[in-house]
């Protein structure tokens, strides 16, 4: 008996050992992964927009804080509201190699009937940071505030060309709804505009091509500093700080609109778990660099990081909110 109790008590030890071992096995699974070639940021919009300076944003502070021993390369991949960028990392299947910065679109192209594509169809990897939308004018308009545009729209909003830096019922065009709705008029009688970057909306601001311009704050910061547009109005609860402390929110001129956009990083569909481990690795130590925090600051973007699994139930959350809004607004599919 005493025979058979000890040579049992060295199965379940080794048996233990086992387990342990399965157990460590996995971690180092988990944790094992690291490119072995050149990973690609795609944009899924052209270059000089908002998501193109958040690619190579994050380039220049992987590169300079060589958190990658493989090159990091930016890949410009426009249309469809940021579903080709999507279907091109998708063309290589559940690979870490691939990822591309994503906005509202993501979500809303589903809404809206725009794509068959959306947040099932990839892997979430990080929510970045939020986004306030900016509407501008040209420097040299006659229009000088978000009032008198309001008393134009309230006129007759066919005659209001406004550029949108996004698909139907993406982020600005979102924003420019719900300004015009607030306003008591009906948005589908607004005259848009779609681009597909906001460096290409301030081009056609500027240009004289459209009267008013909305778009991700990040690429109107430079064009108005040298005089090039006027910011008019952001629809935010309260005044953004520093340079943006002179721009009246929508709600100080009559028109209760909240809203802002944020900006994700996204995989292929399927990626494995240990391919998400290393870009949360990465992305954690990226979102503490000074490099990162200036960057923030330079382009007036909202810290808001979320790491994988965070970021996946913060876009379910985002469908579930933006789903009843865009109905509201008459831009979801019948």
């Amino acid at each position: 008996m005493r025979i058979k109790l000890k040579y049992l008590s060295g199965l379940l030890a080794f048996g233990a050992l086992l387990s342990v071992g399965s157990i460590g096995n996995a971690a180092n699974a988990t944790e094992a992964w690291k490119p072995t070639r050149p990973i690609q940021i795609v944009v899924p919009s052209a270059p000089g927009g908002g998501l193109d300076l958040v690619a190579r944003t994050l380039q220049n502070v992987i590169t300079q804080e060589k958190l990658s021993d493989q090159p990091i390369t930016v890949l410009n991949r426009p249309g469809g509201g940021g579903t080709v960028g999507i279907s091109y990392i998708n063309s290589h299947h559940a690979d870490g190699h691939y990822v591309t910065v994503q906005a509202l679109p993501l979500v809303t192209n589903q809404i809206t009937g725009l794509s068959k594509i959306g947040i099932a169809d990839v892997t979430p990897l990080a929510v970045l940071f939020r986004e306030p939308i900016i509407f501008a004018v040209a420097g040299d308009s006659a229009l000088k505030s978000g009032q008198d545009v309001v008393a134009l729209l309230r006129k007759d909003p066919a005659s209001v060309g406004m550029a949108v830096s996004s698909s139907p019922g993406g982020q600005s065009h979102i924003a420019a709804a719900m300004v015009v709705k607030a306003a008591g008029q009906d948005p589908h009688k607004l005259k848009i505009v779609f681009f597909d970057s906001g460096g290409e909306a301030m081009t056609a601001l500027m240009g004289g091509h459209v009267a008013v311009a909305a778009s991700p704050v990040g690429v109107a910061v430079g064009p108005a500093q040298a005089g090039k547009i006027r910011m008019i109005g952001i629809p935010q609860a309260a005044r953004a700080p520093d340079e943006l402390a002179n721009v009246p929110t929508w709600k100080e001129q009559g028109i209760d609109v909240d809203f802002s956009t944020w900006r994700v990083l996204v995989g292929p569909k399927d990626m494995p778990a240990a391919q998400a481990a290393w870009w949360d690795n990465v992305l954690k130590k990226v979102m503490a660099t000074p490099e990162w925090s200036a960057a923030l600051k330079r382009n007036m973007w909202s810290a808001d990081y979320r790491p994988s699994q965070q970021a996946a139930e913060f876009l379910k959350n985002e469908n579930a909110r933006l789903t009843p809004l865009l109905g509201e607004l008459g831009l979801a599919k019948q």
